[in-house]
């Protein structure tokens, strides 16, 4: 079987590196011939590939110059980025402001009933505690807790309003309150 070969003549490093990155990818773990005429790529193509974890060995030092890349001991799963962690939900409106207000409710609704599973917990405070009377709040928040994502009430919003318990939790306001002021959670 012919060893794989990449040819990196009148490129740039740069050029070169994003040749050599997709061959990678396209079969990783084989085998590599490198084939090149400058000393500079040389030596960013051997310092790329030792990053990699790549076993490399210069065969023809000088212009033109070999490069050999063993095979990896075991095939190089591709890199996949870990997705952002999901952050609770703060409601402090019961609708997106300014505008309309019917079609600020009914977006801000929509967008509560797409949180994805894995959302830590929903929390209504400040003026967000009047979907607690609007029978369509109530179905979207009641399929949010039947997916798995707790819906909490502020204590200090129920209290101030003059609400009664809900089938909600009701929560401290003083531990959303800390994660508000670090950014650690996700505000509409």
């Amino acid at each position: 079987m012919d060893m794989l070969t990449l040819e990196l003549l009148d490129v740039t490093v740069f050029q070169a590196l994003l040749e050599l990155r997709a061959l990678l990818a396209e079969h990783p773990g084989e085998s590599l011939r490198i084939l090149g005429e400058e000393d500079l790529l040389r030596l960013n193509v051997v310092g790329f590939l030792e990053k990699q974890g790549r076993i490399v060995r210069v065969t023809r030092p000088g212009n033109p110059w070999e490069v050999q890349v063993a095979p990896a001991s075991r095939p190089l799963a591709p890199v996949v980025p870990a997705a952002p962690p999901r952050l609770p939900v703060l409601l402090l409106r019961s609708a997106f402001a300014p505008g309309d207000r019917a079609l600020g409710r009914r977006l801000l609704l929509e967008t509560l009933s797409l949180l994805e599973a894995g959302t830590p917990w929903v929390c209504l405070a400040h003026q967000a505690v009047e979907l607690l009377d609007d029978p369509g709040a109530l179905v979207i928040l009641e399929g949010l807790r039947g997916r798995g994502i707790p819906v909490h009430v502020s204590a200090a919003s129920l209290a101030h309003g003059g609400l009664g318990p809900t089938t909600f939790d009701q929560v401290s306001d003083e531990g959303w309150q800390k994660l508000l002021a670090r950014g650690g959670l996700t505000v509409l």
